[in-house]
């Protein structure tokens, strides 16, 4: 098993028993793990986000996190340095053991079908600028205020996943993968912006009803 597997797959286990426990600051786990903790913070704080409703005011924090951990891995950073509020997120209870959970069961499904190919797009310093600046990418765009359209945040929070997986991996058709997730991303945004042009009223109407039932 690749060292990042290793150290992840380690990172995880701790998490949970730590979460389960009196619970571990984000900030002190990422401390060990150096260039593999961009890419596990990236895909723990966006799991959650892997689901079709807003998590309010999380949604802009963790899209600014994204955004700084990608231009941090882009720019050659051996580790991220997060904001002080993302740092100080206390990794506890049992809402956060069922992400950690969920994280495992993602990262076991995708090295079903994984495996090291077109290595160039996710090694070596052009590798860790490419992912490093789709993590960013996704961040911005999970970052958009659309909090009442469904699917705003699963979009980017996709895309993160599949750029961190694919680093972890060393699985270059992973980060293809989350390049195609951005660009639905867009889309999907392009058409609810040109559907409100033509009929703004209505939709703006239906977005509310939306909003009623969460």
């Amino acid at each position: 098993m690749p060292e990042e597997q290793g150290s992840l797959d380690l990172a995880l286990d701790e998490c949970m028993e730590h979460a389960a426990a009196e619970g571990i600051l984000l900030g002190s786990m990422l401390d060990r793990l150096g260039r593999s903790s961009f890419c596990f913070a990236s895909l723990l704080l966006a799991v959650p986000f892997v689901q079709p409703f807003s998590l309010g005011p999380l949604t802009m924090l963790s899209g600014v996190t994204f955004i700084v951990v990608g231009w941090q891995m882009g720019n050659g950073h051996e580790r991220p340095v997060l904001p002080a509020a993302a740092a100080r997120l206390r990794i506890h209870g049992k809402g956060w053991v069922a992400v950690l959970r969920l994280c495992k069961r993602i990262l076991s499904l995708c090295r079903k079908f994984t495996r090291p190919r077109l290595e160039s797009w996710v090694s070596g310093p052009q590798g860790n600028r490419f992912v490093g600046w789709l993590i960013l990418v996704g961040g911005a765009l999970l970052a958009v205020p659309a909090a009442n359209l469904p699917f705003n945040n699963t979009l980017p929070a996709l895309m993160i996943v599949f750029a961190c997986i694919g680093w972890l991996e060393r699985d270059g058709l992973m980060a293809v993968v989350s390049i195609a997730w951005g660009a639905t991303t867009v889309l999907y945004f392009i058409a609810v912006a040109v559907a409100l042009v033509f009929f703004g009223s209505q939709i703006r109407d239906w977005i509310g009803h939306l909003s009623i039932f969460r």
